[in-house]
């Protein structure tokens, strides 16, 4: 698949703006965090053009293995598009490495204030280590890097993001219905390990309730990382 410079803002708009009424796009979300959690820093591999990060957060470094991604996320249109809609005052700053985020260097450990997981894989485990220690993970299930954050101890979780609303983690206890299976049974790292090569719909451990995605915290005393930039139990 490439990516076209000159398509990059009606791939946007028709992927993310104008799906399902924007839904998909998940704005609000990144409005949520913002002011819950006050990031400005933030890191989205697998991004493909999903430029909306930038209209709410500063900086935004994007990471994706789509050919002409970066060429595309530079294109002036976008630029126009961000400008006009951005939620900041100043210049929002955008970078994008084109490349498979598994092998990604081109930032420094430990400098992101956020990093964001939206259905293309265990990037918590990959990429954990550009978070700051306190630093925020928001995910999606989709391809269950929530659950995989859910059982590694460094991630903490804040809170569920649903219904246009952000529900904080004194209403996600261990004992609530947050990743749990419909049997009740609390996940473990084994079973999200046993579904990560099956589509969703195939699950043998499907969670009895889920939220359209998850925030959590990054220990304040650790960074993310082994030493080898995966995540330590990956």
């Amino acid at each position: 698949m490439t990516l076209r410079r000159d398509d990059s803002l009606a791939a946007y708009l028709y992927s993310y703006r104008d799906k399902d009424g924007g839904r998909q796009d998940l704005l609000w979300a990144f409005r949520l965090v913002a002011g819950g959690v006050g990031c400005r820093r933030v890191l989205y591999p697998g991004s493909y053009v999903h430029i909306t990060p930038s209209l709410v957060f500063p900086e935004v470094c994007y990471v994706d293995s789509v050919k002409g991604v970066g060429a595309a996320l530079a294109a002036p249109a976008l630029a126009e598009y961000v400008d006009g809609h951005k939620d900041y005052c100043g210049d929002a700053v955008i970078r994008c490495w084109e490349g498979d985020y598994r092998g990604f260097g081109g930032e420094p450990a430990g400098s992101f204030d956020l990093l964001i997981s939206l259905n293309a894989g265990f990037i918590s485990q990959h990429c954990g280590h550009f978070l700051k220690p306190g630093g925020f993970l928001l995910v999606n299930n989709e391809h269950y890097d929530a659950a995989r954050a859910w059982v590694d101890s460094r991630y903490q979780l804040v809170a569920a993001l649903e219904d246009g609303a952000l529900n904080p983690a004194d209403a996600l206890s261990g004992n609530s219905t947050w990743f749990r299976t419909a049997k009740g049974e609390v996940l473990t790292l084994a079973m999200v390990e046993s579904d990560a090569e099956r589509p969703p719909s195939k699950a043998r451990f499907r969670l009895a309730r889920e939220a359209e995605a998850y925030l959590f915290r990054l220990d304040s005393g650790v960074r993310g990382d082994d030493g080898d930039g995966l995540m330590a139990g990956a």
